[in-house]
């Protein structure tokens, strides 16, 4: 048995210090957690008089550099929650949240917050310390609910709305997958042909000394034009690639990047849909969790990604500052009409909350058909494209074929 000292936090979020006697630093991490105790950081304790050094694996400095899956924040929320509605007061649903989350980040950003509210703190204020895990939605609809008494609704809406929006970028992604590869696969077949098929038989029909038909020409100095200059196109598209990413990073450069994007044909109608739906969700939740209008578009221009709909969602935000009703401020031609329409239709009959979820729904499922379309386009359209440059490539090949045979 072996002596380890350690440095851990309780149930409470108090740093905790002391030894422990075990085989190894596994069975000893696991004995400090079975006493309710999260390990920072342990190690061998060693005498002065060996004058050797502790090894320390100080877990905390990894785990302070791990990221937050939106499914982890989506499984605190709900618990948290059903905690809340069980009766329970915001620490002790804390402290139990603590001890079941998987994620060694939010164990530690829970500990911070539990210490942080023990000396006055509200909750909101403690997760605003943490704004690289939790999304600015969440901190505002946080504190909204801190001042109508909804903490439990608002964390529910808040695991709901992750939940959706987790779901539909993981929809997207898998409906990218198959016309990605098929792509992939496509470049590489043409790479293939010019790099190793052409030159090769190139070099066989040349050395015959005959004329060749003018489809085997083309396919022969084609390849050769690409072996000579592939390299200095893909430098110039690295080159633009760089260029673009240096550009979307400065303020102006996104706002026309982002644009751009909008006005590009079945891409930007996808980007558009994507965004109001999340646009109209959040702005639902918010309106139905007490924010303001000014309050809850201040925070959708933080949410949307897409700059050129953020900035003039801000704009929309000081606009009904001055006295503008909803649905005349949000008008742009980056915002739908019918966004538009429904808005003023749900100002009008006092239901907009519910009129805006109707139509993120909307959007949601008109992204998810767009999208199963653009990849059911793609998959043909790439086929086609393989199969006809392949079939130019036998045809090409065939013809100089029969030429040499005719006139051999």
């Amino acid at each position: 048995m072996a002596k380890f000292k350690y440095t851990a936090i309780n149930s409470a979020g108090k740093e905790r210090k002391g030894s422990i006697q075990a085989l190894d630093t596994n069975m000893a991490s696991a004995a400090l957690k079975e006493q309710g105790l999260y390990v920072i950081k342990i190690g061998a304790e060693t005498s002065k008089a060996e004058g050797g050094l502790s090894k320390e694996f100080n877990f905390s400095s990894l785990n302070k550099y791990r990221s937050v899956s939106k499914t982890q924040l989506v499984f605190f929320f709900k618990q948290l929650s059903f905690m809340l509605r069980a009766g329970l007061p915001v620490m002790q649903a804390l402290q139990l949240s603590q001890t079941q989350v998987s994620s060694g980040r939010l164990r530690l950003v829970i500990g911070e917050m539990l210490n942080d509210i023990e000396n006055g703190s509200q909750v909101s204020k403690a997760m605003e310390k943490h704004s690289e895990v939790f999304p600015a939605i969440a901190i505002n609809l946080m504190a909204a609910g801190e001042s109508t008494g909804s903490l439990d609704l608002v964390a529910n809406r808040l695991a709901d709305h992750l939940e959706k929006k987790a779901a539909l970028k993981s929809q997207t992604i898998n409906a990218m997958i198959y016309p990605s590869v098929v792509v992939v696969a496509a470049i590489g077949v043409v790479i293939f042909l010019v790099v190793k098929i052409i030159p090769t038989f190139a070099k066989f029909i040349q050395g015959k000394g005959k004329k060749l038909p003018a489809s085997t020409q083309f396919l022969i100095d084609a390849s050769d034009f690409a072996l000579k200059y592939g390299l200095f196109f893909v430098a110039a598209f690295i080159l633009s690639v760089v260029v673009l990413i240096m550009a979307y990073n400065t303020p102006l450069g996104r706002l026309k990047i982002d644009g751009f994007l909008l006005k590009i044909p079945v891409i930007g109608k996808l980007l558009s849909h994507g965004a109001m739906a999340e646009f109209n969700w959040s702005l639902s939740m918010m309106l139905r969790s007490g924010l303001t209008a000014y309050e809850s578009l201040k925070i959708c221009g933080k949410v949307i990604a897409n700059r050129l709909i953020s900035t003039k969602l801000y704009l929309a935000a000081d606009q009904i500052l001055t006295g503008r009703d909803l649905a005349s401020s949000l008008k742009h031609p980056a915002i739908p009409e019918l966004v538009i329409q429904m808005t003023a239709v749900g100002e009008k009959t006092g239901t907009l909350d519910l009129v805006l979820q109707e139509v993120g729904a909307f959007y949601e499922m008109q992204l998810q058909v767009g999208v199963k379309r653009m990849s059911a386009m793609i998959e043909p359209a790439m086929i086609l494209v393989i199969g006809g440059i392949v079939g130019f490539v036998y045809y090409a090949f065939f013809q100089a074929m029969f030429s040499l045979v005719s006139k051999g």
